[in-house]
């Protein structure tokens, strides 16, 4: 009973490291809308299954109405993140967490700006937390720079503005 006094000795308070914000963005020759659409619908077909998944190489991610999920070849499905906001051609907007909020949670936006008149400027903008890690098998972090350069090079590649 000589801890419920106030004179006993307050462990040492450790505050919550911040989340950093993160952006990174690409120029593609594509229209917004085309741009936008070949994120969405066509994210099966560019996404780095091979670095950037939990099942590895033959599985593959789809964007449906409310989720982002990955598929194994065996029907297996996780999902990686719920879609908050979804304008086209403007912004998809994720809360992304791997299916598992007890593992921590961020939000990821994707917005497509145009350019020119026939050009994108697409941005992924993320948070993470420094030296998050997770005892789970299924739980990657995101190399969004990975990810955005193979969707450039899907769409044509990416386009240099000086």
């Amino acid at each position: 009973m000589h801890n419920l006094f106030s004179h006993t000795h307050e462990p040492d308070y450790i505050s919550p490291r911040d989340a950093e914000q993160f952006e990174q963005s690409v120029v593609v020759d594509v229209p917004d809308m085309q741009a936008f659409d070949g994120f969405a619908d066509s994210i099966h077909l560019w996404w780095p299954v091979a670095e950037q998944s939990v099942f590895g190489d033959g599985s593959h991610v789809a964007l449906l109405s409310d989720h982002l999920v990955e598929e194994s070849e065996d029907d297996e499905e996780v999902l990686w993140a719920d879609i908050v906001e979804l304008k086209a051609p403007t912004l998809i907007s994720f809360h992304w967490t791997l299916g598992e909020e007890t593992l921590g949670s961020h939000d990821v936006d994707v917005k497509f700006e145009a350019v020119h008149d026939t050009m994108t400027r697409v941005t992924i903008s993320w948070e993470q937390t420094p030296d998050r890690h997770s005892d789970s098998g299924n739980v990657f972090v995101c190399d969004w720079s990975l990810i955005l350069s193979r969707y450039a090079r899907f769409m044509g590649g990416a386009v240099q503005l000086d």
